[in-house]
């Protein structure tokens, strides 16, 4: 190897490390204050459920739903119309505070919510309201989870385990996921573009005028069985599309959102485009899964898809051969918290070719099986 060759080479992973190590730092940092942000708002519901008014509102508005969550700042609107009262305005500056934490701008929704575990046979309103127990989640690997912690309206800790279900309702504080993934998708694809690594869709005109688009659809996946813990609610699911440019030595990505996909050991067929050709030169691109799981930060991961992955990569000539290279750099890229616990990255599907149909294709990691088809749209 070539003396400059080699010293871009270094050069490149100097800077992946040192992106690496202070990503890790600023991410964890971030979790932590992300966890302690929906601590603190669990706590102040507890107090809150002594106030008839306010369990009222809880459990009128969980009655019908309780597993789908509802916004706290809708609950508080309807126990506290004014926003007169402290609770009010300490939960409101804690939400303003989470979308800092995970990168999101500052004028969108409110993304802390409220569910409710409710066991088989039992409903919500068998526990009178001032008794019930509001739980927040644990940090870390959910399969690794033993205890979580609940409070009561006097402020009291109580422990639960992370396996065994209770035998009565237990009211949970967490963020609201789909809407933050959402947002935060938007985020990271604005950024991809932006920065030049992301193309707009390129359409086939042929001869005689008719436009077409060439997709992948995404017919069928089930992931596989990690046994959830009763207290965790839907997992938040999305991908991300990664290739070689068409004539430029660069990265092409995008991610894509699974709002539907909820749960392991679930078969879903939504019939969903998953890669828009057109853009990955040799009609190849890959295919990774991830799952948010609340305390992402979508700023770090739009750097960790730019900064992190064009110096993962370093100098390339842009051959067939890179193009799964990208793949592994986006996983290097991504914040070293995301793979400690492996609970984030999901799997990998290396390689799809444009126009190529795969039944029961399985991911690298033997989590995801999809059924994927060739899908081309004319005018």
């Amino acid at each position: 190897m070539k003396p400059q060759t080699l010293f871009r080479y270094c050069a490149a992973a100097l800077v992946m490390l040192a992106s690496a190590a202070a990503s890790a730092q600023v991410t964890r940092a971030e979790r932590a204050d992300v966890h302690g942000l929906t601590d603190a708002s669990a706590r102040e519901v507890a107090t809150l459920i002594a106030q008839p008014g306010f369990a009222t509102a809880v459990t009128g508005t969980l009655a019908d739903r309780p597993e789908r969550g509802v916004a706290l700042s809708a609950v508080m609107a309807r126990f506290d119309p004014g926003a007169r009262t402290q609770a009010a305005r300490t939960l409101a500056a804690q939400d303003r505070q989470l979308r800092q934490r995970k990168g999101l701008p500052a004028d969108g929704a409110d993304l802390l919510q409220v569910r409710a575990y409710v066991p088989a046979g039992r409903r919500l309103a068998d526990l009178p309201a001032s008794q019930l127990w509001v739980a927040v989640l644990p940090r870390g690997d959910d399969r690794r989870w033993t205890t979580l912690t609940a409070y009561d309206a006097q402020g009291r800790s109580h422990v639960l385990d992370a396996r065994i279900a209770p035998t009565f309702p237990v009211l949970i504080v967490d963020i609201d996921t789909r809407r933050a993934v959402k947002e935060g998708m938007a985020v990271v694809n604005a950024g991809l573009q932006a920065r030049g690594l992301q193309s707009p869709d390129r359409i086939r005109v042929a001869a005689d005028g008719t436009a077409s688009l060439d997709l992948t659809r995404l017919d069928r996946i089930r992931l596989a069985d990690d046994q959830e813990p009763w207290a965790l609610g839907g997992a938040e699911v999305f991908a991300v599309v990664s290739g070689l440019q068409i004539g430029a030595a660069e990265p092409e990505m995008a991610t894509v959102t699974l709002p539907w996909l909820d749960h392991d050991n679930t078969d879903y067929t939504p019939g969903q485009p998953l890669v828009i050709w057109g853009n990955y030169r040799f009609d190849a691109a890959n295919v990774q899964f991830f799952e948010d799981d609340g305390d992402t930060n979508y700023q770090a991961l739009l750097i960790a898809l730019t900064d992190g992955v064009k110096a993962a990569l370093g100098v390339f000539v842009p051959e067939y051969a890179v193009v799964a290279d990208i793949a592994g750099a986006i996983l290097k890229a991504m914040p070293t918290s995301w793979f400690a616990n492996d609970t984030d990255y999901l799997d990998s599907l290396y390689l799809l070719r444009r126009g190529e149909n795969y039944p029961d294709r399985m991911g690298a990691a033997n989590n995801a099986k999809v059924t994927l088809s060739a899908v081309t749209l004319t005018e």
